[in-house]
């Protein structure tokens, strides 16, 4: 057997970094569970509106908006839905590698190592979209104008209960309906439970089938038709005052990575990603107005919202971005260097065909 090569001490200090900026991404979304319970119980946020009211709501089936024929309680349907999410994270600490056992492996092995662990997917996953979404953002308002704001008119209390209930609401309807329905039917013929896994991680019905088959093309186009459903909708859907069509690119793109998510991790992966950008994004915000009253303009000067800013779209959200792009050019280099016919047999061994 051959030695690991030893490790330079640059590349531990790469990993260490990311590392701790990936800690430091978490930490940000452990608190922001007590901090938007704060910003929903406390009281400050609304004039009109409390924890107790009832409110309508609805749910997508595909891009059809399906109103409920009851209302439910703002309070107890967040906190309802604060613990969906937090057992979706600990469902995901506790699959295949362990965060811990992925981190000490890392740094003898390189931080593609870390992607064995559906935490750290989530959490890389956040940090990509934020930036790269506001990066499409930036670059579309140059050229489109501004890309409105659908929730001006809205109360903040029920703003900030929708932005919670949008990542189940919009994984259910554009991804669940538009993708795993296909992966449903794909699955006519095999046991209960390996249609409900194909379900709620579509890529199970190709998994071990010939690379390029029937069933992985239908389900990478359903994820295509749904990115671009998804994206539509956001300026279609949005109503009076809702996103313009400088929204269109950046959606589509989430769409894309979202589904991409849902089909390779899971239904709670793409989920958690989702949440990381509509409730993580904003939950602090509200938590400054609630405890200290400040507006929503001033947001920024408020440290809490500012490190969630700062570290997805900057630091953390910069790292993965690099991190995902590294990995996604060393799998094509050794997936084009096998189709080469060469293969690697280790230090100092030259280049072989294979047979």
């Amino acid at each position: 057997m051959q030695d690991r090569p030893p490790r330079s001490p640059g590349s531990n200090a790469v990993v260490a970094v990311f590392i701790g900026l990936a800690f430091f991404t978490l930490a940000l979304i452990v608190g922001s569970f007590p901090a938007g319970v704060y910003a929903v119980f406390h009281g400050g946020l609304s004039d009109h509106l409390s924890y107790g009211s009832y409110v309508p709501t609805f749910l997508f089936v595909g891009p059809v908006a399906a109103v409920l024929p009851f209302t439910v309680p703002i309070g107890g349907t967040f906190l309802l839905l604060l613990a969906v999410y937090a057992g979706m994270f600990a469902y995901g600490a506790r699959q295949q590698k362990r965060p811990l056992r992925a981190v000490r492996e890392a740094f003898a092995s390189g931080l593609g190592t870390l992607m064995e662990s559906p935490l750290f997917v989530i959490l890389v996953a956040i940090g990509f979209i934020s930036f790269t979404g506001t990066f499409i953002t930036a670059v579309s308002m140059s050229v489109l104008g501004s890309v409105g704001n659908p929730f001006a008119s809205y109360d903040p209390l029920l703003e900030l209960g929708t932005l919670t209930l949008a990542p189940l609401r919009e994984e259910f309807g554009f991804r669940v309906v538009l993708i795993g329905l296909f992966a449903l039917v794909l699955s006519i013929g095999r046991s209960p439970r390996q249609a409900l896994k194909a379900l709620w991680r579509p890529s199970a019905v190709f998994e071990g089938a010939a690379v390029g088959g029937a069933s992985a093309a239908i389900i990478w186009a359903a994820m295509v038709g749904s990115a671009i459903t998804f994206g539509v909708c956001h300026v279609n859907c949005g109503g009076a005052g809702g996103w313009s069509w400088a929204k269109l690119p950046d959606a589509v793109w989430g769409g894309l990575v979202l589904g991409y998510l849902y089909v390779r991790y899971g239904f709670h992966v793409a989920v958690l990603a989702h949440w990381g950008v509509d409730y993580l994004g904003v939950v602090y915000v509200f938590f400054g107005q609630s405890a200290f009253g400040l507006s929503a303009s001033a947001a920024n000067a408020y440290l809490g919202e500012a490190l969630v800013d700062y570290d997805l779209t900057l630091l953390f959200g910069v790292a993965s971005f690099v991190l995902v792009v590294y990995l996604a050019l060393s799998k094509y280099l050794a997936r084009h260097s096998e189709a080469e016919g060469f293969v690697d047999k280790g230090p100092g061994a030259g280049p072989s065909p294979t047979t």
